[in-house]
């Protein structure tokens, strides 16, 4: 039996008219690049040559594309597949688009696109997910088999490393010289740590773009992306502090964006050592946190305070029925005190066995993580906790947790990445979770288990909506705030529209006025 038809609409159809031509490289990479590029834009990511290995700058500027994209809903969409089956537990079909070209004149047929993802499968990116086999039926349908029944396999083949890439873009050795894939734009110039430059692929099979050349430039200091915008040297600066929101609306010229995106920041604790291997004391320090005070305070009113790991505003994966407000400081005393951290008097440290409840926080200087951390110093000391701040390089502190015990880290990530809750067991899986909790739940771990093979959404949802009250209640991590992109543009832009995962800056729809 044939079961989860996904078909694209007629209204998706009519956007993406294919060209017969083929790409000429010498045609794509026409432009002078001394030539001042239509489109600037600054931002804190390097991107890198690989997919495989930071390629999102490269899908997020409409250079790279996968089969399969996400929509304005959060939801898998066609995209160089125009429709997937599952045939069985197993196996899926994945029908190719007709006439399209690579940036390099190469077609995309099955025998590519087979090439490409057995090279995503094989990579660590995607040793969790179980693929088993991947083979063309003829010259426009891909088949991909799974060693377990599983559900998500069309959200995975949307992330940033299953885009396809050309057959001559790959290296014997599987290593990638140069991005050729089949995007609105091509790459003209790339230095990973500085620059990308791309130019309009005049062939491409949909909407052609009206912007000609696209800079993107590596901008890590956030006042610096400011100061060029500000000076007309940028047209996008992205991921901007969110205290310059007020400055910024009040310029003229400059036009600011804040949307929600599936983003969270997030206290994650070490469940396996004292003190938070006691769930009293994470309970505690859950209760203990003000979030209200954070998203006005560090925050401006930008984000708002989290409920769990989605937020509804953003998916119908989010749980409803969470607790809303958990802030309750006499509550967080009154746990601490059932855990024997007792208090002589006041607001002083807390202490058991002659031992000081004092614990460290280590975290990392991106999306206002310190200001919120010097916050949580202040709210976990009224109830009788000793915070102590780290600021280190993110790889020093995913190192630093992974290798040894610790009390707790103040990390962001995002929770929709790929479009399906499975992201939940990156999270919270005892065997498969990427945070370095060391939590275990048997009936988490059977949920989650579930979710991936069931086919049934309405039944998938019951299971994701029950592991967010489970784990709510273990807290192996304390969740503060959902998350906004803080975008700002020249005011000569039109069209556009942020994406809610990121996926892409959506410059193929965006004009700019002379």
């Amino acid at each position: 039996m044939k079961e989860t038809r996904f078909t694209m609409d007629r209204r998706t159809a009519l956007q993406t008219t294919i060209s017969a031509a083929t790409l000429a490289v010498a045609g794509c990479l026409s432009k002078d690049p001394d030539d001042d590029a239509d489109f600037r834009i600054g931002g804190p990511w390097k991107p890198s040559r690989d997919p495989l290995d930071g390629g999102s700058q490269l899908r997020r500027l409409g250079i790279t594309e996968a089969l399969v994209g996400v929509d304005y809903d959060a939801n898998p969409t066609p995209e160089l597949a125009t429709e997937w089956e599952r045939l069985d537990d197993y196996r899926w079909e994945f029908a190719l688009r007709e006439g399209v070209p690579f940036h390099d004149g190469e077609s995309l047929d099955a025998a590519a696109a087979v090439e490409s993802l057995r090279r995503t499968a094989d990579a660590a990116a995607f040793a969790d997910v179980p693929i088993d086999a991947i083979e063309a039926v003829d010259e426009a349908t891909v088949a991909v088999e799974t060693e377990t029944p599983f559900t998500p396999l069309p959200a995975h083949l949307s992330r940033n490393e299953a885009v396809l890439l050309s057959p001559e873009a790959i290296g014997e050795d599987g290593s990638v010289t140069e991005p050729v894939s089949t995007g609105p734009f091509a790459v003209d110039t790339l230095q990973s740590g500085t620059e990308l430059r791309a130019v309009r692929n005049d062939d491409y099979y949909g909407e052609r773009p009206e912007m000609e050349i696209v800079r993107y430039e590596v901008v890590s200091d956030d006042q610096t992306r400011r100061m060029k915008l500000e000076n007309r040297e940028l047209e996008m600066a992205r991921i901007l502090p969110h205290e310059m929101v007020s400055a910024l609306e009040s310029t003229d010229e400059i036009d600011v964006y804040r949307h929600e995106v599936p983003r969270i920041r997030f206290l994650t604790f070490d469940t396996q050592s004292e003190p938070f291997d006691d769930d009293r004391v994470r309970q505690a320090v859950d209760h203990a946190i003000d979030r209200a005070a954070i998203t006005e305070g560090p925050l401006n009113g930008v984000d708002d305070p989290a409920v769990g790991p989605f937020s509804p505003d953003v998916t119908e994966w989010a749980n409803p029925d969470l607790e809303t407000d958990r802030y309750d400081p006499d509550r967080a005393r009154s746990l601490l005190s059932e855990a024997d951290w007792t208090v002589d008097g006041g607001d002083s440290v807390r202490t058991r066995d002659g031992d000081e409840l004092a614990v460290d926080v280590f975290t990392f200087d991106a999306r206002s993580l310190p200001l919120i951390a010097e916050v949580l110093q202040d709210q976990l000391a009224t109830v009788g906790i000793d915070l102590d701040v780290t600021v280190m390089e993110y790889s020093t502190m995913v190192d630093r947790v992974g290798q040894d015990s610790f009390d707790s880290y103040l990390t962001s990530w995002g929770t929709l990445w790929y479009p399906d809750p499975d992201r939940l067991s990156d999270m919270f899986h005892s065997e498969a979770a990427s945070l370095h909790h060391g939590y275990e739940n048997e009936r988490v771990d059977t949920l989650l288990e579930e979710g991936r093979e069931l086919r049934d959404r309405d039944a998938r949802r019951e299971r994701y909506h029950d592991i967010q009250s489970l784990v709510l209640e273990d807290a192996p991590i304390a969740v503060l705030t959902n998350y906004a992109n803080v975008v700002a543009t020249t005011s000569a832009i039109s069209g556009y529209e942020p994406h809610p995962t990121e996926l892409h800056y959506g410059l193929d729809s965006m004009t700019l006025e002379e």
